[in-house]
């Protein structure tokens, strides 16, 4: 818009000094020579240049500037705090509204407390470069939509608050009591923090209970297999030591050699009166 300006009024002094060397000219034409006259008559092709190179600037100014309102960048306002916790939701909706962007494209960064003021907090959002400008023109005009919209009570400055009018009782309320820094209870953004919260806890609690049961049931199943491979492996070692003591007690009372003797030929020649010097030997 800036650059727009700038072209209508270099060609608005252009034209006007068109027009006074053509008045000049008019006035004084009997005192025009044959090089002035030449020098006049170059003078509209000059002029034509001129205009034709403004409106070539003047054209590839506007796709800049189309091309610039589709780059995203970021922007910083000054709002009242504190903030909700679904802020960043409300400020996206309000600037569409305000300025007639998606609210898809329009995005909270982060949000900085000001040092020094109080309950004021600095947005930094992203949105495409026009509506970032525009955000910032309107916060700062409290008559804007942005500012009269939804985003009302973060953009205006907070009024005095006022006390409470005398009731039937005839008792004043002070709405303003010195509590500290406590904030307010009924607010539908700390009714909704709690509620999230409450949810956050108990799902983490039957989670937690779920852990616990299949811990336990994982260390009942081992204990159980545990004992019953331990019973197993006792009843195989007793089968086992049975069975080796029966062939131990067999083998002791059952002699092979007994009931199937042996002639060792030894024995049988041990008798030297019989087959060396025999009785009846012919000597």
């Amino acid at each position: 818009m800036q650059g727009k300006s700038i072209i209508i009024l270099l060609l608005c002094g252009v034209q006007a000094n068109t027009v006074a060397k053509k008045h000049h000219h008019h006035k004084h034409h009997h005192h025009v020579d044959n090089a002035t006259a030449a020098q006049t008559s170059s003078e509209p092709k000059k002029e034509e240049q001129i205009l034709s190179k403004m409106k070539t600037l003047e054209t590839e100014l506007a796709k800049k500037e189309e091309a610039v309102k589709g780059v995203v960048t970021k922007g910083r306002i000054e709002v009242n705090g504190p903030l909700p916790a679904d802020f960043a939701t409300k400020f996206a909706q309000g600037t569409a509204k305000a300025t007639g962007a998606d609210a898809k494209e329009v995005k909270v960064v982060e949000t900085n407390p000001v040092s020094g003021g109080g309950d004021v907090v600095e947005v930094v959002f992203e949105a495409p470069a026009d509506v970032v400008k525009a955000v910032e023109d309107q916060a700062a005009d409290p008559d804007s939509k942005l500012a009269t919209g939804s985003l009302k009570e973060f953009l205006v400055a907070k009024e005095a608050a006022e006390a409470t009018p005398v009731q039937e009782k005839g008792i004043d309320v002070d709405t303003e009591m010195p509590y500290g820094e406590l904030e307010p209870f009924g607010r539908e953004d700390t009714a909704q923090e709690l509620t999230e919260s409450s949810i956050k806890e108990s799902d983490e609690m039957v989670d937690q209970l779920e852990r616990a049961e299949v811990a336990e049931e994982k260390r009942a199943v081992f204990r159980a297999l545990t004992r019953l491979r331990g019973a197993a492996i006792t009843s195989f070692d007793g089968v086992a030591r049975s069975q080796t003591g029966n062939i131990d007690e067999y083998n002791k009372t059952h002699k092979w050699r007994k009931t199937h003797p042996l002639h060792h030929l030894a024995d049988e020649e041990s008798d030297i009166s019989k087959w060396a010097f025999p009785d009846n030997a012919d000597f």
